[in-house]
């Protein structure tokens, strides 16, 4: 689930149905996308299924169960290339959405998710060509605040959190910065965690070294990670955070993606959280490895808690600042 109510958007069919890719942070090609709407026209929750009309009554059923109280309404977009599979999906949706009393002000179909393209919305008989996704107003403020770039899909979302390096000289790297740290455990964790609230602050990337030393830091300090968590509250840090993982393996690597699920959810950004986890999972020996944070952001994934609830764990860092020598102002 995404929340794109820290970027609210007044609901103009053309506007809103170009700015749901900035809002998912993937193009959603062969989706059905179902966001709630509020009384006054805000975006609220969005989710993403693909084409399965059991997968979108679900989706319906669970969004109304967590959508705030004054999200009276759906809109419906569905993209696929077979004119009949979108229609499908968006008619099963919509018939779900009116047996819970949500109104349907859009429901549109289009075959991709590409510039130029023809969708027709059935509620208004509207018919016209998609704007570009990536010139959005919600796009190009997101760009502005430094976040990570829309991904042409969920594949390529994946793609971004691929090592840069073989596993065996990844290790080798961290162990060097490991030895490193067991010399001077909290100035090496609080350097590191300084390096990175800059990089958050310039909206910069970490450099190889940088990532290898934060995601060791993050791995051995639990205080650490809530520092790290509270440093990542302004926009763009899940960009820094996607890149950091690259350099790294093993439970290191699980740290960093922790944190970035954590970050990426609390910010709207469902779609890049479950990318997170699942790479986690993937990449786990045993379960016992995956981080106890991992674990509660995969609860929070699979019963769509609401992005409002996971931002206060961002927050709660705050209280531990004072161990690494930080106060508020940092």
């Amino acid at each position: 689930m995404n929340n794109a109510e820290s970027n609210p958007t007044t609901v103009n069919l053309a506007q809103f149905i170009a700015s749901v890719p900035a809002m998912l942070g993937m193009i959603p090609n062969n989706s059905l996308v179902i966001a709630t709407l509020t009384l006054t026209g805000r975006v609220g929750a969005i989710a993403r299924v693909d084409h399965d009309t059991a997968a979108a009554i679900r989706a319906v059923d669970t969004l109304k169960q967590t959508a705030q109280a004054d999200a009276v309404s759906v809109a419906l977009i569905s993209a696929h290339p077979n004119g009949d599979t979108a229609e499908d999906t968006l008619l099963a949706a919509t018939k779900r959405a009116h047996a819970l009393g949500l109104e349907v002000p859009i429901a549109t179909v289009l075959s991709e998710y590409t510039a130029g393209e023809f969708f027709f919305d059935f509620p208004s008989g509207t018919a016209a060509h998609l704007a570009d996704p990536h010139t959005s107003a919600v796009a190009t403020a997101r760009i502005v605040a430094g976040s990570a770039p829309i991904a042409e899909s969920r594949d390529a979302l994946a793609d971004e959190l691929t090592p840069a390096d073989d596993t065996a000289e990844l290790l080798a790297r961290q162990f060097d910065a490991r030895h490193t740290r067991a010399e001077s455990p909290q100035a090496t964790d609080t350097e590191n965690l300084d390096t990175y609230r800059a990089a958050v602050t310039d909206h910069r990337a970490l450099t190889p070294t940088e990532a290898i030393a934060l995601a060791v830091t993050l791995a051995d300090n639990p205080r650490a990670r809530d520092v790290a968590l509270y440093f990542s509250q302004p926009t763009g840090a899940d960009a820094i955070l996607t890149a950091a993982a690259r350099h790294t393996a093993g439970y290191a690597r699980f740290a960093v993606l922790s944190i970035l699920a954590t970050v990426a959810y609390a910010n709207g950004n469902g779609a890049r959280a479950a990318v997170a986890l699942e790479a986690i999972e993937a990449e786990v020996a045993h379960e016992t490895q995956i981080p106890k944070l991992a674990l509660l952001m995969r609860a929070a994934v699979d019963n769509v808690v609401h992005p409002d609830k996971v931002q206060t764990v961002l927050e709660a860092g705050r209280t531990v600042l004072p161990e690494f020598g930080f106060t508020d102002e940092n």
